[in-house]
């Protein structure tokens, strides 16, 4: 299974293609490591510091691991506006079009930043929060 990053809306918006375009994301998590300084270069959120997890999620990842979920104190959701998303996903989208060559795929990290911007311009103007997610595909 390939791990992926992708955007995780606090709630749905109406049906939208953007949806499914935003449902890839395992380039951004192939590339995390270098984003994350390309991201601190640029002086934007990173997308591991937008990153959080539905209790749901970690609860059913612990039970999975066989750890009793009850016995621990899960971190709160965090919630970000999108245009805090925004501002990260085009600086990144920015560094990557300028330094094609620091990366052995540029391509499908581009296509899946531009899938992640759509995303967020409807959430942003809709008024919807949202933060990145790393799930396995």
């Amino acid at each position: 299974m390939a791990l992926a990053i992708i955007v995780t809306l606090e709630k749905d918006l109406p049906a939208s293609v953007a949806y499914a375009k935003a449902k890839t994301g395992k380039a951004l998590a192939r590339e995390s490591d270098r984003l994350d300084v390309a991201a601190r270069g640029k002086r934007v959120p990173s997308l591991i510091a937008l990153m959080s997890e539905s209790h749901a999620a970690l609860r059913a990842q612990m039970e999975a691991a066989g750890i009793d979920p009850t016995k621990m104190r899960l971190p709160p959701e965090q919630w970000h506006s999108a245009s805090d998303g925004l501002t990260t996903v085009r600086a990144l989208s920015d560094y990557v079009t300028a330094n094609l060559n620091d990366f052995k795929m540029p391509n499908p990290i581009l296509r899946d930043l531009k899938a992640a911007e759509t995303l967020l311009v409807a959430a942003e103007a809709a008024g919807v929060k949202f933060h990145f997610t790393k799930t396995e595909l």
